[in-house]
């Protein structure tokens, strides 16, 4: 076996290169770093010429065949290292205030909550400033580079915040949605993809015919106006502003109107005006206008045919008390279950809307049912009691006449029976008969002197009707002082009237609420 001499000095250097390392360590412990980076190249290239593709001083080697990098991010860690690049100081711009660009990109608009008074943002946020200190050179001829992630934590980034958010977070998937380009002349473009919940202050005095305002609010947390300032660098076409119109325009209980942009200066009060002063703020302002469609089948509907049914109700026969009791208890528990649900998922508020105004009144509708047959049945009782006394008074006249009329019959007989027995002549005793049957004839009732009940007034009303002299059902109801004894009239009369007030109210109602609505669109387009 033989052994060349190239083996022989690769051992016996392996053997003396941990004295050689010992050696030059403590001869370099008082150098700098950066000279030990040279020096540590310098040597890398010298056990190159003998290892090639060796691991031996892998330090060394990462920094001078760097495959992740190139010469422009190599220049910007060397100015993290030799700290030319301050975080907490913003760019410097010759005494004037930054200037920082924004623009969104709305990608939806979900969980529009009344009850919560809030929305949820899906969103991009791009911010583009200038910072001189990241300005480089390419050999390549780049005019730009993104950034990786482990630099942008180190690099100074606007302060800004969203006003009224509730809760925020950027997205994580499949990696940080947060991305910064970096332009030669230090222009930085920078990205991120948040969700955000916005607090949005709802009017309900219309609901449901409502339109709603909530915006999206943007400042500086901690830098005044004269230090950073905020503008739009976005367009005003809805395009320009949300990814996808659809997204927007097919929402499920709102429709969006219209968009507005607004750029103003806001004073701080209290300890915050010491602090930062005056600050600059962007505003984009939307208007929602709520669909009715909706809101009408699930609480306005409802309360309308349980107000339909408890007028039907009336149809029932009033001696059915079962019936009519039954009937109108069930729709006041229906129409009360109906506004206990629809108030369950809407914000306490102190004031009445205009869907409670509505299910209110059609409650009182239904009541109303309820209490005018408690009133009818009162004129019934009352009115069968006196026909009942009517009755009673008519019988003991109608006994007295019989008892009268025997009595007078018996005192005839006796005296035919005396004038046959003195055989008085047929004429003499044919004049006094007659005499005596005519007395006994005016002596009766007017009921008894023809054979039937009432024969006479029958005719006489049918006499009337066909000459029509008799009142109309219309004139009945309207002559109220009649209405007092007569129990099935009054029915009738509530029964036109309780459909008649209740189209009146909806005609009203609906007539107000669409043309005031109607005028405050007209004028937010204005």
């Amino acid at each position: 076996m033989k052994v060349s001499v190239i083996q022989v000095l690769h051992v016996f250097i392996a053997l003396q290169y941990p004295f050689l390392r010992c050696s030059m360590a403590q001869n370099e412990t008082s150098e700098l770093p950066v000279r030990h980076v040279v020096r540590d190249s310098g040597n890398m290239r010298f056990w190159n010429q003998f290892f090639p593709g060796s691991m031996i001083g892998p330090q060394s080697q990462g920094l001078a065949m760097d495959g992740h990098g190139n010469d422009i991010t190599r220049q910007i860690e060397k100015m993290f290292r030799d700290h030319s690049y301050e975080l907490s100081i913003r760019p410097r711009n010759k005494g004037l205030p930054i200037k920082v660009g924004l623009a969104l990109m709305i990608e939806s608009i979900t969980d529009i909550s009344e009850k919560n008074m809030d929305l949820t943002f899906t969103l991009r946020m791009h911010e583009t400033w200038t910072d001189t200190r990241l300005r480089f050179r390419s050999r390549l001829g780049m005019k730009s580079i993104v950034l990786p992630s482990r630099l942008i934590s180190k690099l100074w980034v606007p302060d800004l915040y969203i006003i009224g958010s509730k809760s925020s977070f950027v997205h994580k998937t499949t990696v940080d949605n947060l991305v910064m380009r970096l332009f030669s002349n230090g222009q930085i473009f920078y990205s991120v993809k948040i969700t955000t919940t916005v607090a949005c202050q709802m009017s309900l005095y219309n609901f449901p015919l409502d339109t709603e305002s909530c915006s999206l609010m943007f400042q500086s947390m901690g830098h005044s106006k004269d230090e950073l300032i905020l503008e739009w660098s976005v367009g005003k076409g809805m395009e320009d502003l949300f990814m996808d119109t659809r997204l927007v325009t097919n929402m499920p209980k709102f429709r969006l109107v219209h968009h507005t942009f607004h750029s103003q200066n806001v004073s701080m009060t209290g300890i915050a005006q010491y602090a930062a002063g005056e600050k600059s703020q962007l505003q984009v302002s939307f208007e929602l206008k709520r669909y009715l469609l909706s809101v009408f089948f699930q609480s306005y509907f409802p309360a309308m045919i349980m107000v339909v049914l408890a007028g039907l109700g009336m149809w029932i026969d009033p001696r059915s008390v079962p019936a009519r009791v039954s009937m109108g208890v069930t729709s006041v528990l229906t129409i009360s279950t109906i506004i206990t649900g629809l108030k369950s998922s809407l914000p306490k508020v102190s004031y009445l809307t205009a869907m409670d105004i509505y299910l209110w009144v059609c409650f009182l509708f239904v009541f109303s049912t309820v209490l005018e047959f408690c009133v009818l049945n009162f004129f019934m009782t009352k009115q069968q009691k006196r026909s009942i006394d009517n009755m009673g008074t008519s019988e003991t006249e109608n006994e007295h006449q019989r008892t009268r009329t025997s009595d007078m019959r018996r005192m005839l007989d006796a005296k035919m029976m005396d004038e046959n027995c003195l055989n008085h002549s047929n004429n003499y005793q044919h004049h006094k008969i007659s005499e005596d049957i005519a007395i006994i004839y005016r002596s009766l009732p007017y009921s008894q002197r023809y054979n039937g009940v009432n024969k006479r007034p029958k005719e006489t009303a049918q006499k009337k009707s066909s000459t029509g002299t008799s009142p109309s059902p219309w004139k009945r109801i309207c002559n109220v002082t009649r209405l007092r004894d007569d129990a099935a009239t009054l029915d009738v009369f509530f029964r036109v009237g309780y459909f008649f007030t209740f189209l009146a109210f909806n005609g009203i109602y609906w007539g107000y609420y669409v043309i005031s609505t109607q005028h405050k669109e007209s004028e937010e387009d204005e």
